[in-house]
């Protein structure tokens, strides 16, 4: 059967090159290459009946669920793919379940809290052990990915963070996920100046925020402003 990927390009996200990456390709970029079309890209190739997990490799280093995807399922090491399936009558089935997921606060600071603390956009090196992103989320049915991509001053990504969200039946209180970027690892380097923090749901960007790395600090590590 013949399918058509797409990704539709954004300011959100500047693409160099991107490819569509799976087993029936054995995850080759260079199999998977996308040609673009004013701001959508694209690649087409022949699917046999089956299970097909995919995702998209954005500039050689960021993977991205298929938004546009009704079908995510897990591999063996838990970590979520979009998902085409095909039958033995050459027919691709859809899953006609509308699953949804609500972004309800976010919050960034240096520390690990269940209680919101006060955000804070100017973390010193010397000081703060983490930066870390809080996010609660409502209203979330079925499974979902939540993907953190960390870029440094000079908008090169330092780091993917990226775990797997959804809720039982039972579950009413919103669904509290924390993400961060390590500030004392030795081995790494940490440049100074106004890093990014972007969001994506599902391999949709959802938002982004700044902050600054430096040797100085109004703020203290708990978050409050000192004068």
């Amino acid at each position: 059967m013949k399918i058509n990927f797409k990704y539709e390009e954004n300011e959100n996200l500047i693409i160099d090159r991107i490819s569509v990456i799976g087993e029936f390709n054995n995850y080759d970029p260079e199999k998977g290459k996308m040609t673009k079309s004013d701001n959508i890209w694209s690649f087409d190739c022949e699917l046999p009946p089956g299970e097909h997990r995919y995702k998209f490799l954005i500039n050689g280093e960021l993977k991205l669920n298929d938004s546009t995807a009704n079908i995510y399922l897990p591999d063996d090491n838990e970590e979520l793919w979009s998902v085409i399936i095909i039958n033995d009558s050459d027919q691709r089935l859809y899953n006609n379940n509308q699953y949804t997921v609500h972004l309800d606060k976010y919050n960034i600071s240096s520390i690990l809290n269940e209680k919101v603390v006060p955000n804070k956009k100017t973390f010193n090196v010397n000081l703060d052990e983490k930066v870390v992103t809080r996010f609660d989320f409502t209203n979330v049915t079925g499974l979902h990915t939540v993907t953190i991509a960390w870029y440094t001053p000079k908008r090169e990504l330092y780091q993917i963070t990226e775990n797997n969200l959804f809720a039982s039946s039972e579950e009413k209180k919103p669904i509290k996920m924390w993400f961060w970027m390590d500030l004392d690892d030795d081995s790494r380097q940490y440049p100074y100046g106004v890093w990014t923090m972007k969001l994506f749901i599902n391999g949709e960007f959802i938002l982004e925020d700044n902050f600054i790395l430096s040797e100085t600090s109004s703020y203290s590590p708990q978050g409050e402003i000192k004068y």
